[in-house]
């Protein structure tokens, strides 16, 4: 197999973190490519380079490529039974959870776009992000209980992966969380693969000035545009 991985800043990007993260945990060889989000030739330059969609990340397995971030990881899972739980219940659970991240949780990503070494105070939250937070917070606590832990699933799996830019959110903005959320919170941050994603983060030399900003969530933004 000869992997190429094809993403954006690893301080902003929330879906290039995804796909990375996975890469590492599924231990594999790869290539990486960096683009530089929000500017003017970046859609461009994706496209260049295989991402029809002009967005990262870009998984090229050989002369396939493969884009959104869903897709890359079903498809690493035919190739890699760990991504998922081995147990159909929880594995359907685990999809089922992530999908909740991919087509919604809009206004907690208006609310507190990813800037993993900034840290902000977030005010002004708006409803639609409260709520957001708080099924965040559900979910983590259920699939705990249900799994037993240490991970959502028991074994860390792409369900942890999902939700890693999440926990990075809370603690750019300072959500305070408590009890089992707390735990899995640090658990996920504290996650070798996490250092090191953030520690790379920490010394990239590029600013975005946009997100270097306190957000609040009336301010419509879409953090997201280059990532998917």
């Amino acid at each position: 197999m000869s992997y190429t991985l094809i993403i954006g800043n690893k301080n902003y990007s929330s879906w290039s973190m995804r796909a990375w993260l996975l890469l590492e945990f599924l231990g594999v060889s790869y290539e990486e490519i960096s683009i530089d989000l929000y500017t003017v030739s970046t859609n461009d330059e994706v496209r260049k380079l295989g991402g029809e969609t002009g967005l990262v990340p870009v998984l090229k397995d050989g002369t396939l490529t493969i884009w959104e971030t869903s897709a890359i990881i079903e498809y690493l899972y035919e190739s890699f039974a760990q991504v998922w739980p081995a147990d159909k219940a929880l594995r359907a659970r685990a999809r089922s959870i992530c999908g909740e991240v991919y087509s919604g949780m809009s206004a907690l990503r208006n609310a507190m776009p990813v800037n993993t070494r900034a840290r902000f105070n977030l005010t002004g939250i708006s409803s639609a992000a409260n709520a957001d937070i708080n099924r965040v917070v559900q979910i983590w606590e259920d699939s705990l209980t249900l799994s037993g832990g240490p991970w959502l699933f028991g074994e860390f799996s792409a369900a942890d992966i999902v939700f890693a830019p999440i926990a990075t959110r809370f603690q750019t903005y300072g959500v305070k969380l408590t009890g089992d959320a707390s735990t899995y919170q640090a658990r996920i941050l504290s996650h070798p693969l996490m250092v090191k994603w953030l520690a790379m983060g920490k010394a990239e030399p590029q600013v975005i000035p946009l997100f270097e900003e306190q957000f609040s969530a009336f301010r419509v933004v879409n953090p997201d545009s280059n990532n998917n």
